[in-house]
């Protein structure tokens, strides 16, 4: 199953009137301090890692652990990255553990910055990846 692509603007939109739907980045940390998308809900939960060195794909494999830790199945999410292959393969990733209303935005954050549509470097808890992965995984110490 394909997920629905959204492109830029279409996210843009989504994003300011749906106050529930959530923009999740799933570039590495260091692309998404650079600059993200600005959203009243954006986070950071990178699908791969890349060695510092020898710049290999490494799977996270605290994708799905974050994901569902801080998303219900039925959440309104808009997957993003620095181009449709990673958002589409995200998403597909979070319909095969059942996410109910996932999207993948299209040409990612240069599609992004095309428009001149806001963005951020804001990196606090609660949206970086380092935060999210804490909380997630002593919740599910227990």
């Amino acid at each position: 199953m394909e997920p629905m692509i959204v492109n830029p603007l279409e996210a843009f939109a989504v994003l300011n009137e749906d106050p529930r739907a959530n923009y999740v980045d799933v570039r590495s940390v260091v692309e998404f301090a650079v600059s993200h998308p600005k959203s009243a809900r954006v986070f950071n939960v990178p699908l791969v890692f890349f060695h510092p060195t020898t710049k290999a794909v490494h799977s996270n494999d605290s994708f799905l652990l974050v994901m569902n830790d801080v998303f219900g199945k039925a959440s309104r999410i808009i997957v993003g990255a620095d181009d449709g292959e990673r958002a589409v393969e995200s998403a597909k990733v979070l319909m095969a553990d059942r996410f109910t209303n996932v999207s993948a935005m299209s040409k990612g954050i240069a599609g992004w910055n095309q428009y001149n549509l806001p963005t951020t470097t804001d990196n606090r808890p609660g949206v970086s990846y380092a935060s999210l992965l804490t909380a997630a995984k002593r919740r599910n110490q227990k």
